[in-house]
């Protein structure tokens, strides 16, 4: 026991007395380093870039657990949408046309890289999101998610039965609203990139690149 408290853990009493889980390890977390590292100022993401257009009101990312603001984000409007579907638009012919061997192997590779991130960033900003421990985010959110992106990803490599010769429909407009976390996004996701598909979210409450991120409010303009 006096060891532990020589290299600053807490008592066991305290432990049961509060329940804290304790800090992510390495004593930096990676979710706020990474919100640190854009300003704790994000935007929409689309075609690979933040569009932060000027003017707009913002409104805050607050950490589900305890409502701190994390981030803000500005507010969408209609030209935002326009861009997004235009990126979708340009995508598409070139995703639908790799096949469906090829569109499940990509998908393995982007499972394969969340899981490896499974307690950086990724973890981090999931937990954030959730107001879950890290031990009980990554079992709850990211694992299931994995596994939803995995499933088609295997469908496709192997062609499903009965779609022979299916032609995908181009950009598909998927609308959620929050809170909904990684795993239920993933859930809608992965079927329709496995199909050929291009997506376009349009969600109800503030997203960031892992998902909901807690409530939102409103800061000015």
């Amino acid at each position: 026991m006096a060891a532990l408290v020589a290299l600053g853990a807490a008592p066991v009493a305290k432990i049961f007395s509060t329940m804290e889980e304790g800090p992510i390890p390495a004593g930096i977390n990676p979710g706020e380093a990474w919100l640190e590292s854009h300003g704790r100022s994000l935007g929409h993401f689309v075609a690979g870039t933040w569009l932060k257009p000027p003017g707009r009101m913002s409104l805050e990312c607050r950490e589900a657990a305890t409502g701190r603001t994390v981030a803000v984000v500005p507010a969408g409007d209609s030209s935002d949408l326009a861009a997004a579907v235009a990126a979708a638009a340009a995508a598409a012919e070139a995703w639908a046309g790799l096949g469906g061997l090829e569109r499940g192997q990509r998908l393995t590779r982007l499972a394969t890289t969340l899981d490896g991130d499974r307690r950086g960033t990724m973890g981090a900003l999931l937990a954030l999101a959730r107001g879950r421990p890290l031990s009980r985010t990554l079992g709850a959110d990211l694992d299931l998610g994995l596994r939803l992106l995995q499933v088609p990803a295997g469908g496709a490599q192997l062609g499903p039965p009965g779609l022979e010769g299916w032609t995908p429909l181009g950009v598909v407009a998927v609308v959620l609203a929050g809170p909904c976390s990684l795993s239920a996004l993933l859930w809608k996701l992965g079927p329709l990139l496995a199909m050929g598909e291009r997506w376009l979210g349009i969600l109800g409450t503030v997203w960031g690149p892992w998902g909901q991120l807690g409530t939102q409010g409103r800061r000015g303009r």
